[in-house]
């Protein structure tokens, strides 16, 4: 499925493109000036760049420690010093030999199947 929606975005993009020489060579000089421009980035603006990666270290800082935190709380599972409260579980599984009343909440006119309208007797005639 991903070269699908790959081979059409890029038959879009490609249908998109001029075919006169002059249009082409006017997006062709744009593309040059848009990746010269983002490669010297950096060289016009300092101080931002500087900023921007201290940044990005405090970022990585903080995912490397909530990694390992995850981690750790996976691997420790349900270890802990204090004793787990009894609840008893959401859910319970019935068996055949409870009676009706022990298996949940539904009344006895609840447990009555749905209307199916009158039989009929097409077996006998």
């Amino acid at each position: 499925m991903f070269f699908i929606r790959l081979a059409f975005w890029l038959g879009v993009i490609v249908m998109l493109l001029p075919t006169d020489q002059q249009q082409q060579a006017r997006v062709y000089n744009t593309a040059v000036s848009a990746v010269e421009r983002a490669s010297t980035f950096c060289d016009r603006n300092a101080r931002t760049c500087e900023l921007g990666a201290q940044a990005w270290a405090s970022f990585l800082k903080k995912a490397e420690f909530g990694v390992r935190l995850l981690g750790d709380l996976i691997t420790s599972g349900a270890r802990s010093n204090e004793p787990e409260p009894s609840t008893p579980p959401l859910r319970q599984k019935a068996s055949l030999s409870d009676p009706v009343g022990t298996r949940g909440t539904l009344s006895a006119a609840d447990l009555q199947p749905a209307w199916r309208g009158p039989l009929s007797d097409t077996a006998g005639t």
